[in-house]
């Protein structure tokens, strides 16, 4: 599945920033970073872990939707052809 959004290039993000994970099925998530793996300079783009909260509804605990993780997540534009497979990737908001 290919996206047709534009999208923008990468720019330098700490721990706590907000930015778009895609999941291994292609959903999109506000997300929030908790690790940067590495520095930004030149073509480099760190990979990353965000945390996001689930858009399943099925998974609940007394807290309200519960929150999933994603690690070792690449920028959209380390991935072959510009496109990690499948899914798992970030981008900027």
């Amino acid at each position: 599945m290919n996206e047709t959004r534009e999208h923008p290039p990468a720019q330098a993000i700490q721990a706590g920033d907000a930015v778009r994970v895609v999941d291994e099925q292609y959903g999109a998530h506000v997300g929030l970073v908790t690790t940067v793996h590495g520095t930004f300079g030149g073509a480099f783009v760190p990979s990353i872990n965000a945390v996001f909260v689930t858009s399943d509804a099925t998974k609940r605990d007394p807290y309200g939707l519960q929150v999933e993780r994603l690690s070792s997540l690449s920028h959209y534009s380390q991935g072959p052809s510009a496109m990690p497979t499948p899914g798992r990737y970030w981008e900027n908001i």
